[in-house]
C-alpha cells in the first residue's frame, strides 16, 4: 500500500535513491590506529574498517595496496580477528568499486580463515556474515538486484545467529550487520515494497542500538522517517526525524548528519516545498565539502540537479549532472547513472534540447527496469509524460502515462500483499499466546491432580493410624475425595477437548494437529499438506460485519470437512485459513483433491442469516512429501513453510486456484534451504515445478 503522497510528489523518490547512497560515503583520513576502549574489541576492529572504506570511496587501488601488508597492532585484538577485519574490509573496498578480482581474493581469505577456526561456531558465522555482505554490495553496484537481496538476507542470518543476542558482544562488528539491513531496506525501498523497508529500517535502528553507534542510530531513524512518510503517516515522519536531527548533531556525525538533511528535504518535497527542499540539499553539499570526497559530492548532485530543476534554473542542473556522471562512471556505479540520466534529461527537454531529453529518458528507464527499481521507474515515468505534455507531445506523453499507471498498480498490489502477510503474522502470534494460555491452564489443572493424589495418600495413612477411632470420618473423607477426582477427571477431559478443538468452527486446532503430527514421522514428515485460504477474507468482515465473517468460517469449515477422504485431518490454523492433512495422498489424486475443496468452498455462495447469499472462493497452496524428485527428508514445520508459499503464490496469481509444488530441483538439504530463502526467485528460474488449477476456467 503506497500513501496518496507518494503520487503527489514524484520527485520525492529520486531524493530518497540518492540518500540511500551515502551509505557508503566517507572521509578521507591518515593510516588507521587500532585504539580498543574498554576492551571493546569489535567496536576498535570496526572503527579501523570505517577509516580504510571511508579513504577507499575514493582511492580504492591506494588503500587495496595498504591493506595488503598492513601489520596487526601489537596487542589487544588477536591475529585471526585481524585477518578477518582487513579481508572484510578489502572485500568492501573492492565491492564498492566492482573490482572483482579484488573480491574473489577477500573471500577466499575469508574462507581460509574459516577452516582455521574449527571449533569457533560464532567466529564462522560472523565469516559467513562478512563474505555475503561483500557479494551483496558488489552485485547492488553491478546492477543485479535479486543476487543483492538473497545475499544481504544471508547475511542478516549470519550475523543474528553470532550477535544477535539482548547483551552486545564486545567482539561484534554491528556495523557490519547495520550495513545487511541497510542493503535490504535499500533494495525493498527501489522495488517499491515500502512495509518491509519499514521493517527493515526498525530492525537496522535495534542494532544500531547494541553496537552504541549514535551516527548509525541518527541514520537509521532518518530511514524511518522516510518511509512513514511515505506510506502516509506525516506525524510520525516528523517526530522521528526531529530526533534523528537531534542525536547526530549531538554526537557530531557528519555523514549521518547528510543523510538527516537528505531525508529532511525529502519531507519538504514532499509538502509542496521545493525551495526548502533545494535549501537543505545545497546544506549537505556543503557539508560534504571538507570530507574533500568527489564520489560523495558525485552522490548528492543527482537530487540537487532534480531540485534546481525544479526550482527554475535547468542549465545549473545539467551542469550538476555533467559534473557527477563521470565520477560515477569511474567507479562503476550504476545505481546513479539513471537518475542522472533521467535529470538531465528533462533539463535538456527544459532547454529545448528535445530529441537528446527523449533519448537520455529513454536510457534512464531501461537502466532502471535492468536493476528492478519500480519506484523510480514509477517516477521517471510520470515526470517524463508532464514534460512531454508541456512541450505538447501529447501521443508520448499518454504512452508514458499508461505505463507509469500499470507500474503503480503493480507497486500497490506488492505493498497490499505485503501487508497482508503482516498482518497474518500478527494473527498467528496472538493465536501462538492463546495456546500458551491453555498450557498455563493444564499445567494448573496437573498440579491440582497431584494435590488431590497427595489429600488420598493422606487420608489411607489416616485410616491405618487411626482405623478404629475414625471410621466414620474417613469414610467421609474418601467419598469427597472420590468425588474430588470424579468432577476432576472431568473437568481434565472436557479441557482436553476444549484445548485440541477450535471453539468457533468446531474442528482441531494447530495445536492438535501439533500432537498428532509429532507422532508421525518426527523429523521425516511424510503425506500431503494442502493450506486454504479464505480470498478477501478483511473485506468480508469489514463490508458485512464479523457475525457474516464467523458464518463464512463455519460453512468453510463444514464443506473441508465433507470434501475430504475419512482418515483426512482438517484443522483451522488460524483466522481464515485451514490446514488439511492427507496421509499417503500424491500424484492425481492429490491434484483432484485441491480441485474438489476449491470448487466445495466456491461454487455455491454462503447463506446468511439476513437471507444474504455471499460468494466466497479460496486460494490454496499443497505439496505431497517427500517432496520429488530427490525425496529430502524434513519436518512437518518446514513442509507447512513450503506449502505456505505455494498459497502465497496462489494468492499472487490472482487468487481462487491451487498451486501445488510437483518438485524442486535441490538435490540435498541445503540446496533446499537456499531455494526456501527465496520461493518466487527459484520458481522464476525453474528450480520449483508447480501444478496450477484454476476452480473454473475465465
Amino acid at each position: 500500500m503506497t500513501g496518496p503522497a507518494l503520487h503527489r510528489r514524484p520527485g520525492v523518490w529520486r531524493l530518497l535513491l540518492a540518500a540511500w547512497w551515502l551509505a557508503g560515503a566517507g572521509m578521507a583520513g591518515a593510516m588507521p590506529v587500532f585504539q580498543p576502549g574498554e576492551g571493546n574489541v569489535g567496536r576498535a576492529l570496526s572503527d579501523v574498517s570505517e577509516e580504510w572504506l571511508h579513504r577507499g570511496e575514493d582511492e580504492p587501488e591506494a588503500v587495496l595496496a595498504e591493506l595488503e601488508h598492513a601489520p596487526p597492532p601489537a596487542s589487544g585484538v588477536s591475529v585471526i580477528e585481524w585477518q578477518r577485519m582487513r579481508a572484510r574490509t578489502r572485500g568492501l573496498v573492492a565491492a564498492r568499486s566492482g573490482m572483482e578480482d579484488d573480491v574473489r581474493r577477500a573471500l577466499d581469505t575469508l574462507d581460509s580463515l574459516s577452516a582455521d577456526a574449527p571449533g569457533d561456531s560464532r567466529f564462522r558465522e560472523e565469516l559467513r556474515g562478512d563474505q555475503a555482505l561483500i557479494q551483496a554490495v558488489l552485485q547492488d553496484l553491478l546492477g543485479h538486484p535479486v543476487d543483492a537481496a538473497r545475499q544481504g538476507r544471508l547475511a542478516d542470518q549470519a550475523y543474528e545467529r553470532a550477535c544477535g543476542s539482548r547483551q552486545p558482544a564486545v567482539d561484534c562488528d554491528y556495523r557490519a550487520w547495520w550495513r545487511a539491513l541497510h542493503l535490504q531496506a535499500q533494495r525493498a525501498e527501489v522495488r517499491g515494497d515500502l512495509v518491509e523497508a519499514l521493517n527493515l529500517a526498525e530492525r537496522a535502528h535495534a542494532v544500531a542500538e547494541l553496537g552504541l553507534d549514535p551516527g548509525l542510530e541518527g541514520w537509521s531513524l532518518a530511514m524511518q522517517a522516510v518511509f512513514q512518510q511515505a506510506l502516509n503517516h506525516p506525524d510520525q515522519a516528523r517526530a522521528l526525524i526531529a530526533q534523528a536531527d537531534r542525536g547526530v548533531r549531538r554526537h557530531g556525525d557528519i555523514r549521518s548528519l547528510i543523510w538527516v538533511r537528505f531525508a529532511e528535504a525529502r519531507l519538504a518535497l514532499e509538502g509542496g516545498d521545493a525551495t526548502t527542499a533545494l535549501r537543505l540539499m545545497q546544506q549537505a553539499l556543503r557539508l560534504a565539502e571538507p570530507l574533500r570526497s568527489p564520489r560523495l559530492q558525485a552522490r548528492i548532485l543527482p537530487s540537487l540537479s532534480d531540485l534546481l530543476r525544479r526550482t527554475g534554473h535547468p542549465r545549473e542542473a545539467l551542469q550538476a549532472v555533467e559534473q557527477a556522471y563521470p565520477v560515477l562512471r569511474r567507479h562503476h556505479e550504476l545505481r546513479g547513472q539513471p537518475t542522472l540520466l533521467h535529470n538531465g534529461g528533462l533539463a535538456k527537454l527544459q532547454l529545448g534540447q528535445v530529441a537528446q531529453g527523449r533519448a537520455d529518458l529513454e536510457t534512464a528507464l531501461k537502466l532502471w527496469e535492468s536493476t528492478g527499481a519500480r519506484a523510480a521507474m514509477r517516477v521517471a515515468l510520470q515526470e517524463g509524460s508532464d514534460a512531454l505534455a508541456a512541450l505538447g507531445d501529447v501521443r508520448g506523453a499518454l504512452e508514458l502515462l499508461h505505463r507509469e499507471q500499470a507500474l503503480r498498480a503493480e507497486i500497490n498490489a506488492d505493498n497490499g500483499a505485503a501487508i497482508l502477510a503482516q498482518m497474518r503474522a500478527t494473527y498467528r502470534t496472538e493465536s501462538e499466546r492463546r495456546e500458551l494460555d491453555l498450557l498455563e491452564r493444564e499445567n494448573a489443572l496437573r498440579s491440582s491432580h497431584l494435590q488431590t493424589q497427595t489429600l488420598i495418600e493422606r487420608i489411607w495413612v489416616a485410616a491405618i493410624v487411626l482405623l478404629g477411632l475414625a471410621a466414620g470420618v474417613v469414610g467421609m473423607l474418601a467419598l469427597r475425595a472420590r468425588d474430588a477426582t470424579r468432577r476432576l477427571r472431568h473437568s481434565e477431559a472436557l479441557l482436553r477437548v476444549q484445548s485440541e478443538r477450535d471453539p468457533l468452527t468446531g474442528l482441531a486446532n494447530r495445536r492438535h494437529f501439533r500432537e498428532v503430527l509429532a507422532t508421525r514421522g518426527g523429523a521425516a514428515f511424510r503425506g500431503a499438506l494442502l493450506l486454504v485460504d479464505v480470498d478477501h477474507f478483511k473485506r468480508i468482515n469489514d463490508e458485512f460485519g464479523h457475525p457474516a465473517g464467523d458464518a463464512v468460517l463455519i460453512e468453510v469449515a463444514r464443506r473441508l470437512d465433507s470434501s475430504v477422504r475419512a482418515g483426512d485431518m482438517v484443522c483451522r490454523w488460524g483466522g481464515e485459513e485451514f490446514l488439511i492433512y492427507a496421509p499417503d495422498l500424491q500424484g492425481d489424486a492429490l491434484d483432484a483433491l485441491a480441485l474438489r475443496v476449491l470448487r466445495a468452498l466456491g461454487d455455491e455462495a454462503v447463506a446468511l442469516d439476513n437471507g444474504r447469499f455471499l460468494p466466497v472462493s479460496a486460494s490454496l497452496g499443497y505439496a505431497a512429501f517427500p517432496l520429488p524428485t530427490h525425496q529430502i527428508a524434513l519436518g512437518w514445520e518446514r513442509a507447512v513453510n513450503l506449502v505456505d508459499m505455494a498459497l502465497y503464490t496462489a494468492k499472487s496469481m490472482g487468487r481462487d486456484r491451487a498451486v501445488g509444488i510437483q518438485s524442486v530441483a535441490a538435490g540435498d538439504a541445503l540446496a533446499l534451504q537456499v531455494l526456501e530463502a527465496d520461493f518466487e526467485a527459484a520458481r522464476l528460474a525453474g528450480e520449483v515445478e508447480l501444478q496450477v488449477s484454476l476452480r473454473r476456467e475465465y
